[in-house]
């Protein structure tokens, strides 16, 4: 049988050997949760992992790469390819834009849901009176209260352009928000695309990179709004536009 200091020696040595195993086991959880970054890169580089796995990787993870010339550099002479820095500087790029409205970043939305009117007065007046084809937004406001005159930054993603963008005054429902997007009859035929006394008059400025800040020319009126994508509409596919939407009160 074994002594008592020694049956509590080797109870001390087995606690030891779990609490580094655990250790072990939540740095390496760590490790894989943690961000991808220039350090990372060189070493899966120099564990021998090959380019596809590497670039999975990069594509799975979150990342915080640092891709200035001398970065670039450092990273050939640590032995990394060509293909895997190409991911590296593929995963920093925008897939779509980046707004902040007053410094308070806005998720785009989906004007998903079409409403006709004027049906009943088109009709009665034997199509002198048009009829009208809605989207909207559900809700009363948008999430975000915006100033008198905003500021919105937007970041584009390559192949975008900043002319795409418009504010639209819309139409306050009560329960919801709408723009008119056409109308069909009355004595100017057809007409498609937002009326031009919704749109509010901008200006807009580079900043640096694909970056703009886009103001108003004047004060907005209190009001609902949309920073608007031009050409988003699938309507095939119900969609009538995307956009990014404020109230100012």
């Amino acid at each position: 049988m074994w002594s008592l200091p020694l049956r509590r020696s080797l109870a001390l040595c087995a606690v030891a050997c779990l609490l580094s195993f655990g250790t072990q086991i939540s740095y390496s959880q760590s490790s894989l949760e943690s961000d991808v970054d220039n350090a990372r890169i060189i070493q899966m580089t120099h564990k021998g992992l090959g380019d596809d796995v590497i670039i999975a990787r990069i594509k799975a993870s979150a990342t915080k790469f640092s891709l200035s010339d001398d970065d670039l550099a450092a990273l050939k002479k640590a032995g990394v390819s060509d293909s895997v820095v190409a991911a590296m500087i593929q995963s920093t790029q925008l897939t779509s834009p980046r707004v902040t409205i007053d410094g308070n970043p806005v998720s785009v939305r989906t004007i998903g849901e079409q409403k006709v009117g004027g049906r009943l007065g088109h009709t009665l007046t034997l199509g002198i009176e048009s009829v009208k084809n809605k989207a909207y937004l559900q809700g009363q406001h948008a999430s975000l209260i915006a100033s008198r005159k905003p500021v919105i930054d937007i970041e584009l993603p390559p192949n975008d352009n900043i002319d795409n963008y418009v504010i639209v005054e819309m139409d306050d429902k009560g329960d919801r928000r709408e723009i008119e997007m056409g109308s069909v009859g009355g004595t100017v035929g057809e007409k498609v695309g937002i009326r031009a006394d919704r749109i509010v008059r901008t200006s807009a400025a580079p900043v640096g990179g694909r970056r703009f800040k886009v103001t108003p020319v004047k004060e907005m009126k209190k009001g609902e709004y949309i920073l608007y994508s031009v050409g988003s509409a699938d309507f095939p596919h119900g969609v009538y536009g995307q956009g990014y939407d404020f109230t100012i009160q």
